[in-house]
């Protein structure tokens, strides 16, 4: 998978408009669409800013392997902001329905007129044995 498939990926995975990952760094709505398309690649002074946003490592990014990578992904704490209790349930049901991560616990609060979803995710996996393009 070449970088503008992953950073796609990446973006729909968010629910992100190419109009707002490209307000998010700083580029034109054409770059993002370029760099999905494959027409061109991304300043490589972007990729931390790109790898940052979508919380992954420049190395995804650029498919590199990590030959002595001896980290354990054990779980993730996931924050999100809706706008309803209804839009937070429907995520909800979403992520529910995923088989892996599996999804161990979670909580929808309410603060000022917008709702928290917060969900804990888990792995015990090796990260040398995840695939990531899937």
């Amino acid at each position: 998978m070449n970088i503008g498939e992953k950073i796609k990926k990446l973006r729909l995975q968010k629910m992100l408009t190419q109009e707002q990952l490209a307000y998010a760094l700083g580029v034109s709505v054409q770059s993002v669409s370029r760099w999905e398309s494959g027409v061109n690649y991304p300043d490589i002074t972007m990729l931390p800013l790109i790898a940052k946003l979508f919380n992954v490592t420049t190395d995804y990014l650029l498919d590199v392997e990590g030959e002595k990578n001896t980290a354990k992904l054990l779980k993730t704490v996931e924050t999100i902001e809706v706008q309803s209790k209804k839009e937070a349930e429907e995520l909800l049901a979403k992520f529910k329905a995923e088989r892996f991560p599996v999804l161990k616990d979670y909580s929808i609060t309410e603060s000022n007129g917008k709702y928290i979803l917060e969900l804990t995710k888990e792995f015990n996996v090796d990260l040398n044995n995840v695939k990531f393009d899937k």
